[in-house]
């Protein structure tokens, strides 16, 4: 075994970029291990994990860039620091602003406020200890600002709205994965067609799915405004929120307007109810797992996003839209069901999308199924080991946890593959249900990733003697580079059940489980 470890002083780089950089050195043949980020205490803490500590990692600060490389030999140990110097240099090189190599490169937000060209929002990406202050900096020149990190406090966050709204800006986040801002997409985004919909949304995931729906039953989106999914709590006050519903009741382009959220803190629901009601314009809430009790005017209360896609459009358009579900099917469920043992009577629920998990466990609980997760509803439902599934369980694998130090799985959805495996060989997993998303940002090819961790499984399963029911929401359009149908048929012909829809596949997974527990009953 070959280790290596290396400090390169003053030298930064973001997080998506580094994150990227180490997946793609991690798959070169003969590497076991591969760490690059800066020097910040988590990453300090992963490079002892892997005994690849150093007295100058130890020293480093977090304004040092890290790399760390375990290989079998001298030689991949080689390739794999080539290919990191490599990816670091072609970062340094740059793409300026008319997307050609060799263009103006920028060292501060600051140096681009100076040009006279309106550039007038900034997308920061930087660990969350550098965060606040690139955000800051931002503000203070007039940008609004999309933060796509995390592990900003919740006191930098109150600040930096409190900021944005003194200068008339939006600052969308921390932890923001999705926005449309004039068609043009920002973090985790779908290609959509543009229309007469605008959305405040505190999801990522959520709003990802929600502006896919709305697109297949015919609508289209003038803007779609991330907030952060802290932003409604009651610590923040719906601070981006309101600014976001005041935007786009100022848009003329914006007819309709859907506020999507995590269930608010009441003090905040009330205020963001009133902010709606007050802008006049016909608007669709949705606040998964919280029903209002308040008088809600003219607004319409949809209760998952299926329901609040198909409401926005029927304000749109005038007409009750249908949704074409290609590639849905629940024909095949008995037969899939057929081949389970009597053991085999709960759902394991793998997650990349926060919202989409939460979606399928408030279908759940809505028919007093019994749920556990690692991002619970309630704390009585949460897990007490996030690696053991118990019962219906439902993981949310891009939460922070883990996330820590590694790639979203949006970004990398093999990190999740291992648990996805370890769920299915469960002897009392009946039913696999799993998010596949694609669009900007995301894998080239995620389902191509998760079918080999379904065949991997149904191999395995297969010696035992034993099957399980998959089922897969696919989040997506036909514009998406990814491309739809393609990916789609991929999961299809890995025996998957596919719908476009992440609430008809949570449903048919709870029909799934509640037939085998009868049929179990019966087998009694």
């Amino acid at each position: 075994m070959q280790s290596i470890s290396l400090v390169k002083p003053n030298q930064y780089s973001d997080s998506v970029t580094l994150m990227r950089l180490s997946n793609d050195v991690a798959a070169l043949e003969g590497v076991t291990d591969v760490l690059v980020g800066m020097a910040t205490d988590l990453n300090r803490e992963l490079l002892a994990g892997m005994g690849a500590a150093t007295a100058e990692t130890d020293a480093a600060t977090p304004n040092d860039l890290l790399i760390a490389v375990q290989a079998s030999d001298e030689d991949a140990a080689g390739r794999a620091l080539e290919a990191i110097e490599q990816g670091l240099s072609k970062k340094k090189s740059g793409v300026g602003v008319a997307g050609e190599a060799g263009a103006a490169v920028f060292e501060t937000v600051d140096q681009v406020a100076e040009l006279d060209e309106g550039f007038n929002m900034a997308v920061v990406s930087v660990p969350g200890s550098y965060a606040a202050h690139e955000c800051r900096s931002a503000l203070r020149d007039g940008m609004h600002v999309f933060l796509f990190s995390d592990n900003v406090s919740v006191e930098e966050e109150l600040g930096l709205k409190t900021l944005a709204h003194e200068k008339g800006l939006l600052m969308m986040g921390p932890d923001c994965g999705t926005a449309l801002i004039n068609g043009i997409a920002l973090g985790f985004a779908n290609v959509v067609r543009r229309g007469d919909i605008g959305i405040a949304a505190a999801s990522g995931t959520g709003l990802q799915q929600l502006t896919q729906l709305i697109d297949a039953m015919g609508g289209g989106i003038t803007q779609a405004i991330g907030v952060g999914g802290r932003d409604l709590s009651a610590a923040i006050g719906g601070r981006t929120m309101l600014a976001a519903l005041e935007a786009l009741g100022n848009d003329e382009a914006t007819r309709v307007i859907v506020v999507l959220s995590k269930p608010p803190a009441p003090e905040v629901a009330t205020q963001v109810l009133e902010a709606a009601k007050g802008i006049g314009k016909p608007t669709v809430l949705c606040l998964l797992g919280r029903e209002l009790d308040a008088d809600l005017g003219s607004l319409e209360l949809a209760g998952n996003l299926e329901e609040t896609a198909a409401a926005a459009v029927r304000l749109s358009t005038g007409s009750t839209p249908d949704l074409v579900d290609p590639f849905y099917s629940e024909g095949t469920l008995s037969v899939t069901l057929a081949g389970l043992k009597p053991a085999q009577r709960f759902v394991r629920g793998i997650f990349c999308g926060g919202t989409v998990c939460d979606e399928a466990m408030v279908y759940f609980r809505s028919l007093d199924l019994p749920i556990r997760s690692n991002i619970p509803l309630s704390e009585s439902e949460r897990l007490e080991d996030v690696h053991q599934s118990v019962g219906n369980t439902f993981i949310d694998m891009g939460d922070d946890y883990f996330t820590r130090g590694k790639p979203h799985p949006m970004i990398d959805p093999s990190l999740r593959n291992k648990r996805i495996v370890e769920d299915a060989l469960l002897n009392d997993t009946a039913v696999m249900l799993v998010d596949v998303e694609l669009g900007y940002g995301s894998h080239p090819d995620p389902a191509g990733v998760l079918v080999e961790a379904v065949d991997e499984a149904n191999a395995r399963l297969a010696d035992e003697g034993r099957t399980v029911v998959w089922i897969a929401s696919v989040i997506g359009t036909e514009g998406d580079p990814q491309g739809f149908a393609q990916q789609c048929n991929r999961l299809l012909d890995a025996g998957m059940l596919v719908s476009i829809s992440n609430i008809r596949a949570a449903r048919l997974a709870a029909r799934a489980v509640v037939e085998a527990t009868a049929e179990e009953g019966r087998q009694q």
